[in-house]
């Protein structure tokens, strides 16, 4: 009989592959020891498997629990697995595998970092393989390799193992194919889960593989009494361990998975049966693939098994010259090929029917089928060219030979990049030795002359001391000087302005007359202001006499007592208050805000509205003084707080100004820890702000016209 040609892996590898889906969808729980690092929560949805909308959304739902790297990692995993073994789209299995090596980034400092990492590589190196890009998938062996060897668990080897062992069929070198699954399964058997049985189902259907992957890699070398051997291994391991295999059923309870078990059964009788037709049980073989066959066309099953068993079946029918057995079968064949397209079984096909054509006498027939099986091998065989070549255990070896070439080449980097900087510390050693005795010389003399260097600054500073203690008194006896010029000034100077003034309510003087003295009693009231201010910037501004203030009566007050000012000028003065105490020296906070008021009467226009109002906030009151006056321009904004010639401006109407109420609002404010700034308003005109703590208030809201 002509030997079997190549089994496509995801048809004869069914079990494996849900072996594989298994382990895509693992999460990774690092306990102690050796134990696994499996989650099997993602079981529970395999009844949506054939709802790949449904599945894939159910899938965010079964880790929702983890952290947020952990969870991408797992649903990248379970999906991955969903298109690799589902629906065999590689290149979308790639795309998760790839997002999967992002992701463990992630975790790289966590305990279970290497197990997530060697799986990541292990998939990615799948998805390559899948797609015959080898070099890169050996490269990715390799790396999965070396990160399973740094975990130390030999557990891990185990999927590995059966990995490799995939690919040695793949590349059809069954004896190193069989040896790897022989590895898988010892070391699975020597792995110990502590009786969880969700890991133990993961060991049944490995392992029950595992055995049939033996049989299969023997039955391709024409060993079929060995092959025959495993096969019947993997049944009784079946027969012996079916209890633990299970399923979540709709209402999520576990029930015994019969499903799962008699697929396995199935198709291990569909290869047991090529052997036993091979050794000459024909009988034997034809019971087998029947069972085979029957139990893979009902729902849910393995379908897409079903046709190699048909052409198995054929084949037998037409050894023993049964051709009308082996048409029919040949017919049902045909339709199931158009389900489930298959090259290699459409090309036993081929040569089936051109052996019943040649037994009927009909050679053209059997021609052309053989012509058709011709093509489609050759065909197979050009495809096969390029996977055959590589052979895996001497492109690890290459690998392993670079990596650790690689490694010698960047120790040896490192030694050299040590011996330099050895070579730099013993020469800045030597430098700094050097300077060390340079400078101990050096400061001896350098010593001497900073002895001389501080005996001039502890000269310089007595200097300074004694010059600061004279300017002291000199200002004290300034100060005292000017309280005296202007306490002698005050009284002959307001006799002026206050007689003047009685003059002035005499209506019987020429205009003349009148206004001349108009012009001394503007100018005697404005020598009292400043008389005024002279005496209140000789005082000691920390000398305040804190006592409980009603600030609203206190603002109120000065407001009426500048209502005759601002009628000259046709102004109204608007006070929005909030009563409220603080704790203030009344006689200059009544200062402060006299001198701002009429600051705002002073340099706004005729017939403008001041606004004074006052807001509450976190226990802070803060009055805000508006007017439409000439504002403040940018070159004088950082000296208007200052006792400077530059602050000095005339009001809109001509009054004069000394520069000196701002300074003296801003000592008073720093005095009692308040605060004072100011705004330029838009459109014109100003708004000075002051600010104090405050204990309680009641809003109120007071006008109070200047005229009228």
């Amino acid at each position: 009989m002509k030997r079997e040609g190549k089994i496509l892996i995801p048809i004869l590898f069914i079990l494996t592959a849900f072996m594989l889906f298994l382990v895509c969808c693992r999460n990774h729980r690092q306990e102690d020891g050796h134990q696994s690092y499996e989650n099997f929560n993602f079981r529970k949805i395999q009844k949506y498997i054939e709802d790949s909308a449904l599945y894939l959304s159910a899938i965010d739902s079964v880790y929702k629990e983890l952290p947020y790297a952990e969870r991408l990692y797992e649903i990248y995993g379970c999906k991955r697995g969903y298109y690799y073994t589902e629906r065999r789209d590689y290149a979308r299995s790639l795309i998760y595998s790839d997002s999967m090596l992002m992701i463990v980034k992630q975790l790289k400092h966590k305990k279970g970092y290497l197990y997530w990492y060697s799986t990541a590589l292990s998939y990615k190196a799948d998805d390559l393989h899948a797609l015959k890009r080898y070099n890169e998938a050996f490269g990715f062996y390799f790396l999965a390799r070396e990160a399973i060897f740094k975990t130390g668990d030999s557990c891990l080897f185990t999927t590995y193992s059966a990995r490799l062992g995939l690919v040695a069929y793949n590349h059809k070198r069954y004896a190193e194919a069989a040896e790897y699954f022989r590895e898988a399964f010892e070391q699975q058997a020597n792995c110990n889960f502590n009786n969880d049985p969700n890991k133990e189902h993961t060991i049944f259907a490995n392992q029950q593989a595992n055995l049939d992957n033996i049989g299969l890699c023997y039955s391709r070398q024409n060993m079929h009494d060995s092959a025959v051997y495993y096969f019947d291994s993997a049944l009784n391991y079946i027969n012996l361990n079916a209890h633990k295999a299970f399923r979540y059923n709709a209402q999520n309870q576990k029930i015994l998975d019969t499903i799962f078990i008699a697929t396995a059964k199935a198709v291990i009788y569909g290869n047991l049966a090529k052997d036993l037709m091979e050794i000459g049980n024909d009988s034997a073989a034809e019971r087998l693939l029947k069972a085979s066959i029957r139990n893979n066309s009902l729902p849910g099953r393995a379908p897409e098994d079903v046709s190699w068993s048909l052409s198995k079946l054929a084949d037998l029918y037409v050894r023993n010259n049964r051709l009308k057995e082996a048409g029919e079968t040949l017919r049902s064949l045909k339709m199931g090929l158009d389900s489930f397209p298959n090259p290699e079984v459409l090309k036993r096909w081929n040569l089936l029917q051109s052996q019943i054509a040649g037994k009927n006498n009909d050679f053209r027939k059997a021609s052309s089928y053989l012509t058709r099986y011709t093509e489609i091998k050759d065909s197979m065989d050009i495809l096969e060219r390029g996977i055959l070549a590589p052979d895996i255990n001497k492109e690890l070896g290459y690998l392993k030979n670079e990596y650790e070439l690689y490694a010698l080449q960047k120790e040896d980097e490192l030694k050299t990049i040590y011996l330099i900087i050895t070579a730099i510390g013993a020469v800045m050693a030597m430098l700094v030795t050097l300077l060390i005795w340079r400078n101990n010389r050096q400061s001896k003399k350098h010593i001497v002359v900073l002895a001389a260097l501080n005996k001039k600054v502890s000269d310089k500073n007595t200097h300074l001391q004694k010059t600061f203690t004279a300017l002291s008194k000199s200002h004290a006896e300034n100060s005292r000087m000017m309280k005296v010029v202007a306490h002698d000034l005050r009284n002959p100077v307001g006799g002026i302005a206050g007689m003047s003034d009685f003059l002035l309510k005499d209506d019987n003087y020429l205009p003349g007359q009148r206004k001349m003295l108009e012009m001394i009693s503007k100018a005697s009231h404005h020598a009292v202001q400043l008389i005024e201010e002279l005496l209140h910037t000789s005082q000691k501004r920390n000398d305040v006499n804190k006592i409980p203030v009603d600030l609203a009566v206190l603002v109120s007050y000065c407001v009426d007592m500048l209502a005759p000012k601002a009628m000259e000028k046709k102004q109204i003065i608007k006070l929005q208050a909030v009563p409220c105490t603080v704790h203030a020296d009344r006689e200059k906070l009544w200062r402060v805000f006299s001198n701002l008021i009429g600051n705002a009467l002073k340099f706004g226009p005729e017939k403008s509205d001041i606004n004074v109002d006052f807001t509450l906030k976190d226990n802070c009151v803060t009055v805000a003084i508006k007017d439409r006056g000439i504002g403040i321009p940018e070159n004088l904004k950082e000296k208007i707080f200052m006792m400077t010639d530059d602050s000095k401006r005339q009001g809109s109407s001509g009054e004069p100004s000394y520069g000196l109420g701002l300074a003296i609002c801003m000592q008073i404010m720093d005095a009692h820890e308040g605060k004072l700034w100011f705004e330029n308003r838009k459109g014109g005109g100003t708004i000075f702000y002051v600010s104090f703590a405050c204990a309680t208030s009641t809003a109120h809201h007071t006008i109070i016209p200047a005229h009228g």
